[in-house]
């Protein structure tokens, strides 16, 4: 990979060196060059979506499920602006993805052509590194520090844009690839002082998040968990599953800080691992733990430690390093009385979680005949049916809070989840994924309300056959907006005050569009058709349209 060659050239090469299969994009006149190329390249597949946000959350999906970053090519301003939404839900969690877009040639610049702009601007506020190429010399080295910057902890996306003729100038050759090791571990004694804290609490609570998304750092967690007999909370709305939903000692997500003030109000040790949303949508005061609490937060960035919520020790690291090392530490401190007391507290945390199934179990009833099903009926029945290897990617808005009810999530691969709350990120993500799982089944759950800000990606499921199974949780409205309404005004709303909140005049025939996309569809408005439609298998993508209360 030596010697003179075409800036865009040189790029591909990178590529397909660097073992890029996929080009997630949507592409326009300034891309013309570069899209050239992938006829001379067939190892690097271009893959088309039909609005720029879902090649980007495409991307977003192929990256969470692959941990490595994914290569997305938009169409300059108007591509960018499309995309920002799911940038941002990428920005916000850490996904590694490398962005580029088509620019106008340098030489119009100045006379500010049709569609021209700042792109490096317009995308800096949620990348990690934007940059504008200013020679096809550049390109070599830009993409080399794109994917760098990328990569390293914490991840997250990058930018480049790319001036047509940038692309058609010689560059000297591919640049070589850089790599960064993770960084170093704490202290042994930092360690020890986490371990003697959980070793000598009485009250501990654990906080999961997806910072925690790896197999060593959740073996650790149980371990701790158990060890402890911790009550186990997990992140509201997560990226990523991490500790075992369906764990005894696992009570639920922390869905508000009105909540977290209740529930953690009488620990006295509280570890919060790879946890970050501790920050509410509408205004509430800011959390107030005592004085006497021990709060200790792990996390591989530091920005995160300390942010909303006050805290004794922070630890910035690998937490699959970490959390190991915590969990052999604190093995060793467990004496006979403690651990008499922390079984004490196991059995009492599954006492507490017994009570709570009971409750969710009572919501999630059948409906009466002729009546809708709930959300918690959906949810229950689809927990019901799945198993390891099954993936659900969740944009069901409203139902997502309660998810983690009712599915059985044991891997970081068991679950995708919204990470900002910019719309339009669940079904692109749902292809991503199931392009970098093949072996798994892949089921996106949407809420109709979502489904139509990326409806688009129907196309492109059909189009490349990829066999995700989408569900589609159809209320007929914005229902997340009528409870903020609710929780906005104190009680109750009449309906007449919840203006622009139902999708039901005229209702959207969301099997009518599915198929008009070439997706097959199904309306689903009975519980048995729910059963018999998710034993179905198909080779291609298929859309259940279920109506719910």
């Amino acid at each position: 990979m030596t010697g003179a060659m075409l800036a865009k050239v040189a790029l591909f090469e990178m590529l397909r060196d660097r073992g890029i299969r996929y080009v997630f994009g949507n592409p326009g006149t300034t891309e013309l060059n570069f899209m050239e190329m992938f006829a001379d390249y067939p190892d690097v597949a271009y893959i088309l979506g039909l609005q720029d946000a879902i090649p980007v959350g495409m991307a977003y999906g192929y990256a969470q499920a692959t941990g490595a970053p994914a290569f997305v090519n938009l169409h300059i301003t108007p591509g960018v602006a499309n995309g920002l939404g799911n940038i941002f839900n990428a920005y916000k969690a850490k996904t590694p993805l490398v962005v580029t877009a088509g620019q106008v040639d340098r030489r119009m610049m100045l006379q500010e052509p049709t569609l021209w702009s700042d792109l490096v601007r317009l995308a800096s506020p949620f990348t990690k590194w934007a940059y504008e190429v200013r020679t096809g010399a550049d390109i070599p080295l830009a993409l080399a520090r794109a994917f760098k910057i990328a990569a390293a902890p914490p991840a997250g996306p990058v930018f480049l844009s790319f001036p047509m003729d940038c692309l058609d100038e010689e560059a000297g050759g591919p640049a070589p690839w850089t790599e960064i090791a993770d960084g170093g571990s704490p202290a042994p004694a930092v360690l020890d002082r986490v371990a003697d804290a959980l070793a000598g609490s009485r009250a501990p609570i654990l906080i999961a998040g997806p910072g925690a998304a790896t197999p060593a750092a959740r073996t650790a967690l149980v371990q701790i968990a158990e060890a402890t007999g911790a009550r186990v909370y997990g992140e509201r709305l997560p990226v990523r599953s991490v500790f075992p939903t369906d764990h005894p000692q696992y009570v639920g997500m922390l869905l508000s800080l009105s909540q977290l003030r209740a529930e953690l109000g009488g620990a006295d040790v509280v570890l919060i691992a790879g946890a970050r949303k501790f920050a509410s949508l509408l205004y509430t005061p800011a959390v107030q733990l005592p004085p006497r609490m021990t709060v200790i937060h792990l996390d591989t960035d530091p920005w995160e430690i300390g942010k909303n919520i006050p805290v004794t020790l922070g630890i910035v690291g690998d937490l699959a390093a970490i959390l190991p090392a915590i969990a052999a530490r604190l093995a060793d401190r467990m004496t006979p009385e403690r651990r008499q007391a922390a079984a004490a507290r196991a059995a009492e945390v599954r006492r507490e979680r017994g009570r709570r199934e009971e409750e969710w179990r009572a919501a999630a009833s059948p409906p009466a005949p002729g009546g809708r099903m709930t959300q918690e009926f959906v949810y229950r029945t689809l927990g019901e049916m799945i198993d390891d290897t099954v993936t659900v990617v969740d944009e069901a808005i409203t139902a997502a809070r309660i998810v983690d009810r009712y599915l059985p999530f044991h891997t970081e691969q068991a679950y995708l989840g919204l990470a900002a709350g910019s719309l339009g990120l669940g079904l692109p993500a749902s292809l991503g994924a199931q392009m970098a799982w093949p072996d798994r089944r892949v089921i996106a759950t949407i809420g109709d309300g979502s489904l139509m800000y990326a409806v688009q990606a129907l196309w492109t499921a059909a189009r490349y056959r990829i066999p995700v199974t989408v569900l589609v949780m159809d209320n007929r409205a914005y229902q997340v907006l009528k409870d903020g309404m609710a929780t906005y005004k104190g009680g109750a709303v009449p309906r007449e005050r919840l203006v622009g909140m139902d999708l039901d005049a005229p209702v959207v025939d969301i099997p009518g569009v599915a198929q008009g996309f070439g997706v097959p569809a199904r309306l689903i408005t009975r519980p048995d058709e729910l059963r018999d439609a998710l034993a179905e298998r198909s080779s291609g993508p298929r859309l259940l349209d279920v109506v719910i209360e």
